[in-house]
């Protein structure tokens, strides 16, 4: 007889015997017989405290519900899962199973069953099952502790970037925690025992810190040092570099030999980024509160300087603060006799009577409505000048208490306003004077026309009817008159036209500035043939603008390009245009505003000139070149300038002497 077939025998209730009775009751295991055919429990051995206090004969007479166990729902569903759980297994043969009870105080008892299978049917279906139940609950739940602290503690290493390490000295591995694991940037579950092999922590420290950490490390075994610390970079595993904070603790054998070293390895990177960005933060402070002492500073010295203050009044309160400055306004001389507690009262006693009611009207209706405002207005200092100022604040809410702030600044206008009326006379009497001047230009060139005509005319007729009867000396006088006269010609029908540009004969419209352009080289084409000039003309914009006086224009600017060619080279210019960039009206001088500029290129590779007289040429009657070189009167670009000034526009010019020069005209895009 087998085991089994004994076990079975002994668990029949006829054949029990007194004395294994007596031994299963003694054994401080559970121990229960299940009868896998009928459903049931067949034996017990009164170990009930085991499986939750519940009595033996509580047990036994349980019916569908087995008993307050969490893994099952009731008996019929365990024993389901034992039938097959021991579906195929050998008579002898052993399977564990866990049952997770509930006490009937509500307490927790896990049990770890074995259950040895004893007999089969006919058809090979197993039927008995003797079963030893252990109590494992405190094991379990110690581990379980121990799993949520290893968590817990991988947590906080993932969180605040750190591992630890241990390394038993002279032996061939180092103990790594997972955090020292994803510092470094290796996959933990790759070493389930969590050794690393010695030297690998060391093959990632950065060249430059090799050296140093070796001696270190060296210096702590030596010297016996307890507890140490330092820094060094790492490369991880992934290529990235690191800065590692490492404390570490010596510990020593009854020699006082170090046996083993317990360490921490910190990644504290972004820490030392946020300690520098921290340390050039505080630097900025640090300067910033400098500043803002000297702008303070400075502040009350402008304040002085350019007689203006600022103003704080809290409405519903009626606290009214003046800055240093306004108090030198309102107070003149007598600074010190301002009442030290301000109230609107006061500010309204010193306004000029004449100005009370529309200060008062504007003030209150930007408190009404929060809104800034702005206004001119006279008021008496103590010492009782008038002044002339202007004010300009707004209406804010504080957070706190929700009262009304009006506050602005208030400057002393007087000596501008006196400034004011003084220039608007200059410019007044300029005007005249320029309208003057341009009705003498208008006249003198106008009128000039008809007696030079006569001359012209007179001095032809000399010339072509007695020219034979006068000496040499004769036809050379009449030759210089003519020259002259035609000398005096052009340059009145300049003058007329620089004194035309200023009177705008007819309605701006919008210009194809090509089409205008196409039509002065049409003008210029016996000189372009004269000259064999290459010219290249891209895409044009449209404009609004005067059509005359942009035909005017690119006729000056073509005319010179044609004229100050260099000799025996074939003379090529190009016109060129594009929408000017912000960069670009930056870096000029030039109040653009808001518009939208085109800038228009005409650039030639003539005999150019020295940059320093780029302002020089477009003044009236300037020539950079003597009659005799090359013709002209002085006011082509004059003229040419007006124009532009005319459209709220502007002309640069760049040269170079024997490379050509390149004039840059700036026109608005108004459209």
């Amino acid at each position: 007889m087998n085991l089994s077939e004994y076990l079975l025998n002994v668990f029949s209730s006829e054949k029990q015997s007194d004395l294994f009775d007596s031994f299963l009751r003694a054994i401080p295991d559970f121990v229960y017989l299940l009868d896998l055919a009928d459903g049931e429990i067949k034996y017990l051995n009164e170990k009930t405290d085991i499986i939750a206090y519940y009595t033996e004969e509580e047990v036994l007479s349980l019916d569908k519900n087995f008993f307050p166990v969490k893994n099952f729902a009731n008996r019929e569903e365990f024993m389901d899962e034992m039938n097959i759980l021991f579906q195929g297994v050998e008579i002898g043969d052993h399977r564990s199973f866990i049952l997770d009870l509930i006490t009937k105080e509500g307490k927790r008892h896990i049990v770890r069953n074995r259950g040895t299978l004893l007999k089969k049917d006919k058809d090979d279906i197993p039927i008995k099952v003797v079963v030893i139940a252990e109590d494992i609950t405190t094991e379990t739940e110690s581990n379980e502790r121990e799993k949520q602290k290893q968590l817990q503690l991988d947590n906080a290493e993932s969180l605040f970037s750190y591992g630890s390490w241990e390394w038993i000295i002279g032996t061939e591995f180092v103990t790594w925690s997972n955090g020292l694991f994803n510092i470094f940037g290796y996959d933990a579950s790759q070493y389930p025992d969590w050794k690393m092999t010695y030297g690998v922590y060391n093959k990632h420290i950065v060249e430059e810190d090799k050296n140093r950490v070796k001696l270190f490390s060296h210096g702590v075994i030596t010297n016996k040092t307890k507890y140490y610390e330092f820094e060094h970079s790492i490369i991880d595993q992934r290529g990235n570099r690191k800065l590692i904070a490492v404390k570490g603790k010596c510990y020593f054998d009854k020699d006082g030999n170090v046996i083993r070293v317990l360490g921490i390895s910190e990644d504290i990177t972004e820490l030392n980024e946020l300690k520098n960005t921290l340390k050039y933060k505080v630097q900025e402070l640090s300067k910033v509160y400098k500043e803002l002492k000297k702008s303070k500073d400075l502040f009350k010295d402008a304040e002085a300087l350019m007689n203006y203050g600022s103003f704080d009044w809290e409405v519903e309160n009626n606290k009214l603060l003046f800055s240093d400055g306004l108090k030198r306004l309102f107070g003149g001389s007598k600074i010190t006799e301002i009442p030290q507690e301000l109230t609107y009262d006061f500010f309204v006693s010193r306004l000029h009577k004449d100005d009370v009611g529309h200060v008062n009207e504007t003030i209150h209706r930007a408190i009404r409505s929060k809104k800034s405002y702005s206004l001119e207005y006279r008021l008496i200092d103590l010492d009782g000048r008038e002044k002339t100022v202007h004010t300009q604040g707004g209406g804010t809410k504080k957070y706190k208490n929700g009262s009304t702030r009006l506050t602005g600044n208030t400057v002393d206008i007087t000596e501008m306003k006196v400034y004011e009326k003084e220039l608007r006379y200059k410019i007044e009497e300029l005007n005249r004077s320029n309208q003057d001047l341009e009705q003498f230009a208008y006249i003198a060139s106008h009128d000039l026309q008809e007696p030079l005509r006569k001359i012209m005319a007179f001095g032809e007729r000399l010339s072509s009817k007695y020219s034979d009867q006068l000496s040499t000396d004769g036809q050379f006088y009449i030759s210089r008159m003519m020259d002259a006269a035609n000398r005096m010609k052009i340059l009145m029908e300049n003058l007329l036209s620089y004194s035309r540009v200023s009177t705008k004969t007819e309605p701006a419209k919008l210009v194809n500035l090509g089409v205008i352009i196409e039509s002065v080289l049409g003008d210029l084409e016996m000189k372009i043939q004269d000259v064999d000039a290459e010219i290249t003309l891209k895409p044009m914009p449209s404009i609004i603008a005067l059509p005359t006086q942009m035909h005017q224009l690119f006729q000056n600017l073509i005319s010179n390009a044609l004229k100050f060619i260099k000799p025996g080279e074939k003379p090529i210019i190009n016109i060129e245009a594009s929408v000017v960039s912000c960069e670009e009206m930056e870096s000029i001088k030039f109040n653009f505003g808001n518009n939208k500029y085109y800038k228009i290129i005409v650039s030639d590779n003539g005999i150019g000139f020295d940059i320093e007289y780029s302002e020089k040429i477009f003044l009236i009657f300037q020539r950079l070149h003597g009659r005799s070189e090359f013709e002209g009167t002085g006011l082509g670009l004059a003229i040419t300038k007006k124009i532009i000034d005319n459209h709220q526009g502007l002309i640069l010019v760049e040269s170079e002497v024997d490379k050509g020069s390149k004039f840059i005209v700036y026109l608005p895009d108004i459209k």
